[in-house]
């Protein structure tokens, strides 16, 4: 990998107090950034965001789907005092995009409309207690949508922004969670690269090239800088080498950036540049009516000193399955695992802690969002920084950082990775950002606690140059 990149590691935290709560979008999109704002800010951008319209009171006839339906109330309420639950959805709308864009990716009538939410993810924040969960929903996930019956969970979105497709979304996953929906972002796929292109664009770290002609990915092996264009081909593409279960696949990889932009932010240097970056991210999304600046400062000010051990990612656990419908049409769909998915929703709504519920999904590999890696700097130096920032770039864990060899005995010299027991695919998802090191298991209470992974490097250990193909093997990679 490339050695070419910012400094060594941040120890502190500063920024997240800004933090407003991160968002993914765009057909496999996410993101968003926020931060305590000046007044000026504050009536900027109460005065201009994009807002979601109200429901129509009940009674009211809609036909968005074609059928008469009746709607009821707006449900969107006020964050409870211990918890808030934001709602975030991406769509592959191509309203927006330039011409050139509509070429590469199609325009709304290639893709069959513009109402498909592809998408979903749940932010549960716990604001005393410091801490925030991603939980993604599976875009194919079959559930039974109110008003509706059962259908894909992408297909709750019909009607799209302003024919009520995000009240229903949210219906839909208060019924399957037991979770009251407070807030809702959404954002089209124009609205993801402008977010992205405001945040001044992402440093990502991959391990091989990797190319998507539908999605318009082109990108070498190493460490680079996606701008607002790149990143949106990088979280949509799910046609890679050794993806197995595409759409599993595509979850892993938004986790994985989401994480970096995440710990972009928590730099210090990013402060200085908050008050001109809010407006502009808040400009390229779609809030609801209730949500304002007020409230989303209030809740970066609770959040205050939360680090990125905090910020925890899961997906509902889930698995392809494949059933005919009454009128004998076969579908390729997702289905929940049970108990396993009851249990997740009944942790998230108890706050309590969830173990390792929805941590992986079946059929590809874990993603290195939810790997904790710590770097072991065994005389290294700036090597062993390095190795942490490809690290951190890379989307893994890293809130460990790093640790000098004193405090890990490994059991044999020299650079190496090492696994804790049971952790040979989180492994072997770190081992292609350091092929040249070799895989060694950690005896018992080697790492440090809650770390699954460990890259040990000596002041000999030199990055090997970028690979130029994509894996052939994917024995190990799911």
């Amino acid at each position: 990998m490339s050695d070419e990149l910012s400094p060594g590691p941040s120890t502190g935290h500063p920024t997240l107090r800004r933090f407003l709560l991160a968002f993914t979008a765009s057909l496999s999109a996410l993101l968003m950034v926020v931060g305590a704002v000046g007044f000026g800010t504050y009536v900027w951008a109460n005065d201009n965001i994009q807002r979601i319209p109200d429901a129509p009171s009940p009674g009211v006839t809609v036909g968005a789907n074609g059928s008469p339906s009746v709607q009821p109330p707006p449900i969107f309420e006020k964050c409870a005092e211990q918890s808030c639950n934001y709602l975030l959805l991406g769509s592959d709308s191509r309203q927006g995009l330039t011409k050139q864009e509509q070429i590469e990716f199609g325009t709304n009538q290639d893709i069959g409309g513009s109402n498909r939410s592809d998408t979903i993810i749940l932010v549960h924040t716990r604001p005393g207690q410091k801490q925030a969960t991603f939980l993604s929903f599976p875009r194919d996930l079959w559930v039974n949508i109110p008003g509706m019956g059962y259908n894909k969970i992408n297909a709750a979105f019909e009607g799209g922004i302003n024919g009520q497709g995000a009240q229903r979304v949210a219906r839909t996953v208060t019924q399957l969670t037991g979770m009251p929906i407070h807030h809702v972002m959404y954002v089209s796929l124009a609205g993801f690269q402008g977010v992205v292109d405001a945040l001044g664009g992402v440093d990502m770290c991959v391990p091989y090239p990797m190319q998507d002609i539908l999605t318009g990915l082109d990108i070498q092996a190493g460490c680079q800088h996606f701008d607002g264009k790149t990143a949106l081909a990088y979280v949509r593409t799910r046609h890679q080498p050794c993806d197995n279960i595409p759409d599993f696949a595509r979850i892993g990889r938004q986790q994985q950036f989401l994480r970096a932009v995440i710990a972009k932010l928590l730099q210090p240097s990013e402060l200085v540049h908050l008050p001109s970056l809010v407006p502009a991210v808040l400009k390229n999304l779609v809030v609801d009516k209730g949500l304002n600046v007020a409230e989303l400062a209030y809740l970066a000010g609770t959040l205050q000193g939360v680090g990125t051990d905090a910020v925890d990612f899961r997906s509902v656990p889930s698995t392809p399955q494949g059933l005919y419908t009454s009128d004998g049409t076969y579908l390729s769909v997702v289905k929940e695992i049970q108990p396993a998915a009851n249990q997740l929703f009944q942790r998230l709504r108890n706050d309590q802690p969830l173990g390792n519920l929805g941590l992986e999904l079946p059929g590809v590999a874990p993603s290195p969002a939810n790997i904790p890696v710590v770097v072991v700097d065994a005389g290294a130096g700036s090597i062993a920084a390095t190795a942490f920032n490809n690290l951190t770039d890379g989307g893994f864990d890293t809130s460990a950082g790093i640790v000098t060899g004193t405090e890990v005995e490994a059991p044999q010299k020299g650079s190496m990775i090492l696994y804790r027991s049971g952790k040979e695919a989180e492994a072997n998802v770190v081992l292609p950002f350091f092929p040249n090191l070799e895989l060694v298991p950690a005896p018992a209470h080697t790492l440090p606690k809650g770390q699954d992974v460990g890259v040990v490097v000596t002041a000999r250990y030199r990055f090997p140059p970028p690979t130029t193909s994509a894996p052939v093997d994917c024995s190990s990679t799911a």
